[in-house]
């Protein structure tokens, strides 16, 4: 009797789990970006949602008569209320004559990968300013 030779053909299941490991590393990268992503957006809407409220704190404090070193303390009150990680810089927080203030918040956004990226910073503040008229 003659042996038959078999030939084997290369593993197929070795080719599926290599491109398996290849999808899940690469799912991985884009969902971590995108989360960072997701953050920055985030933080940017809530950051002019916290600047308006603050502008109206502060406002309304005025308005009882109060100096605007008071009506500072209540923006950055409104501001932190909202975030911990909210910011009223106060070169960036203005009283006019009549009694409007006009503020920036700022927020750094706490990220994942983002802020291991050299040259980032600038991506990774949120920033909103708002207003409040007298009266």
């Amino acid at each position: 009797m003659q042996k038959v030779r078999t030939v084997r053909a290369p593993d197929a299941g070795d080719v599926v789990v290599g491109w398996l490991v290849r999808l899940v590393a690469v799912f991985a990268v884009v969902g971590v970006l995108l989360f960072d992503g997701v953050s920055l957006g985030i933080a940017e809407l809530a950051v002019t949602d916290t600047a308006a409220a603050a502008a109206r704190a502060a406002g309304q404090e005025l308005d009882t008569g109060a100096t605007a070193q008071e009506a500072y303390l209540a923006a950055r009150e409104a501001a932190d209320t909202d975030h911990d990680l909210n910011d009223v810089p106060a070169d960036r927080f203005q009283v006019t004559a009549d009694g409007a203030v006009t503020l920036t918040v700022r927020r750094t956004v706490p990220t994942l990968v983002l802020h291991h990226v050299p040259g980032s910073d600038a991506w990774l503040v949120a920033e909103a300013t708002a207003g409040h008229d007298a009266g």
